[in-house]
């Protein structure tokens, strides 16, 4: 109870979802590069404006009901099917240099929110054991 507790405060499971956003998107991604060259192929990715909307409501929500009183699990993340690049004759819409930087950009956005989230246990660790940095 008190670990639960302690865990879904802050800025904890708003870096939990993003994580677990970031590992879906990149896995996408990747499966879009494989099929770059698959006739027909409709490449998949999910929205970023779309999470980061659904996110802000519920970091707003959480300000309001307080630490632990919001539950960020109920937080969607829709396939979608961008229109982007130009279309092919084999009904593919590939971008390998748009597919190369939305990978390279998730992943930086996926190492920032590893790197605070492993920062802010850290900051949890040393308050248990009452040690200061």
């Amino acid at each position: 109870m008190f670990l639960d507790r302690l865990l879904n405060q802050g800025s904890s499971p708003v870096l939990d979802q993003w994580l677990r956003f970031t590992d879906a998107r990149q896995r996408m991604l990747g499966e879009d590069i494989v099929n770059a060259s698959t006739p027909n192929y409709v490449q998949k990715d999910l929205s970023l404006e779309q999470f980061q909307s659904l996110l802000a409501k519920k970091v707003a929500e959480q300000d309001e009901a307080g630490p632990g009183g919001v539950s960020f699990d109920d937080i969607s993340m829709d396939i979608q099917h961008p229109r982007r690049g130009m279309l092919f004759h084999d009904g593919n819409n590939r971008s390998m240099d748009q597919l190369m930087s939305d990978q390279a950009k998730n992943a930086l956005m996926h190492s920032l929110a590893v790197e605070m989230l492993r920062e802010q246990y850290s900051m949890m660790e040393m308050a248990l054991r009452e040690r200061v940095s």
